[in-house]
């Protein structure tokens, strides 16, 4: 399965534009939707030059990346909450919430955020916390880590998105 990763600020904003769209044709926000996601696209132009959808992570699958973090200490494999109803109006709190969910006494991300499309929010407390563990692990682990070139834009992509209030995964 293939998961598309975008920087929370740029995807809360085009999210934000699709709805401004379709609820009429003049948007009555200030600044418009339209000119504060292209300021955000550009500022992530501005954090990752050369890369040709900057507001994107260019890799799609993270079997790997999860392994990795998870010997590194900056992930834990995890399931999502469950909630009864079919209906996403049910779910507990509000979709921020549910879609930030993470395991109570654990520090980093949790696999499952990586491993479906459900739009789950990786936040930068999240990536904070996986960074700091990734500083705790032993210098011969990254030396081995860091010969991957997909591990080693993951790293950049994860100092980006946490300036970028985080990510998500759709």
């Amino acid at each position: 399965m293939a998961i598309d990763l975008e920087l929370a600020d740029c995807a809360a904003a085009r999210s934000r534009l699709t709805a401004c769209q379709q609820a009429g044709p003049l948007c009555a926000h200030e600044p418009d939707c339209e000119a504060a996601l292209y300021r955000l696209l550009a500022r992530a132009a501005a954090d990752r030059p050369g890369e040709d959808n900057p507001w994107e992570f260019r890799y799609r699958k993270f079997a790997d990346i999860n392994e990795k973090m998870e010997r590194a200490g900056m992930g834990y494999p995890a399931q999502p909450r469950t909630w009864d109803s079919g209906d996403e109006n049910d779910r507990p709190g509000n979709d921020d919430d549910w879609r930030a969910q993470t395991v109570p006494g654990r520090l980093g991300i949790p696999a499952f955020k990586l491993l479906s499309n459900d739009r789950w929010l990786i936040t930068a407390k999240e990536i904070d916390e996986a960074l700091d563990a990734y500083t705790r692990t032993p210098d011969g682990l990254r030396t081995e880590l860091e010969t991957d070139q997909k591990w080693q834009d993951w790293l950049r992509w994860l100092a980006v998105a946490r300036d970028h209030g985080g990510f998500e995964a759709e």
